[in-house]
Order: C-alpha cells, then sequence, then structure tokens
C-alpha cells in the first residue's frame, strides 16, 4: 500500500525495508518516556510514604538552617534526648530557607534523618516531579520529530530505488 494514497498498491519496484536503526531509536524514545514517567510518579510517591513514616512517630523541633544551596538544605537540631542530628540527605521541602535561619521541623523520631519542615507535606513534590516530566516530555517529542524527519528522509532517498538495493 501506497502510505500517501491509501489503497493504492505499490509496484514491487518501489518496496523498501526500513533499516532496524528507525525501530530502535523509536523504542528508545519510548523507553525514556516510560522511565521518566516512572522516576517522577517515584518522586512523589516516596515523599508521600516518607510523611506518613513522619506522621505516624512524630517528633517536632527547632533547627537551624547550616546550608542551603541547590542541590540540598542541611539543618541541625536537637532531638527531645538533647541529642543533635544534621541529616546528611537533607531537609525536606526546603523552599524559601536561608543559611543561619531558624525553622521549626518535624521528624520521625525512630529516624531522625527522616526530616521536613512542619507544616510542608508530600503535595509540594507535585511541582518538581510535573515539571521534571514535562521537560523530559518535550525532549522526547523533539527526538520523535527529528526521528520521524530522519525516517521521511530516508524513505525518500530510498523510494526510487528497487528492493535489494
Amino acid at each position: 500500500m501506497d502510505a500517501n494514497n491509501p489503497g493504492v498498491a505499490r509496484p514491487v519496484s518501489e518496496t523498501y525495508v526500513l533499516p532496524l536503526r528507525f525501530r530502535r531509536a523509536a523504542q528508545a524514545i519510548v523507553a525514556f518516556g516510560i522511565f521518566a514517567i516512572l522516576v517522577c510518579s517515584g518522586l512523589v510517591i516516596s515523599s508521600g510514604i516518607d510523611d506518613a513514616r513522619i506522621a505516624q512517630d512524630r517528633a517536632r523541633a527547632v533547627a537551624t538552617v547550616v546550608s542551603a544551596d541547590g542541590t540540598r538544605t542541611t539543618v541541625r537540631f536537637r532531638d527531645a534526648n538533647g541529642n543533635y542530628y544534621q541529616p546528611d540527605t537533607g531537609l525536606k521541602y526546603p523552599v524559601g530557607l536561608q543559611t543561619g535561619q531558624r525553622v521549626r521541623v518535624e521528624y520521625q523520631a525512630s529516624d531522625p534523618k527522616n526530616v521536613k519542615v512542619e507544616g510542608r507535606s508530600w503535595l509540594l513534590a507535585f511541582r518538581p516531579a510535573l515539571s521534571s516530566l514535562a521537560l523530559a516530555l518535550v525532549i522526547a517529542a523533539v527526538l520523535a520529530a527529528v526521528l520521524r524527519w530522519r525516517k521521511r528522509r530516508w524513505v525518500e532517498n530510498h523510494r526510487s530505488r528497487p528492493a535489494g538495493t
């Protein structure tokens, strides 16, 4: 069948087989999109799980922001037993915090490394997850458009050649 004229058969001399690389590239783009969806979903789900664990075994403290850079905000706080903690994984939901600032935190009493800013919830994880997902899907769409363009060019270059040449 001719792609431009459905229902019209193309002569045998105009048939061709697309190279496997086009199918593999399309599969890689789809796999990238699925991977991005899974990672972004995992971000939201893991935030929800962490918040649920904090809610089940909640303790509160006042923490001092030790560092607040673009990738991680670190705090130091003292628990009810007088032990100081400075979780190396950082603080959850640190938007707007600055070094030296004092902030109320909630943490999991059985695991003080699981700490978040008091009053903030896992729902704040949607914004970075959705923006990351949007970026990944735009990249996938651009790659798919480039692949489609390259595939069309390949077909046009091989349309006039008989099969097997």
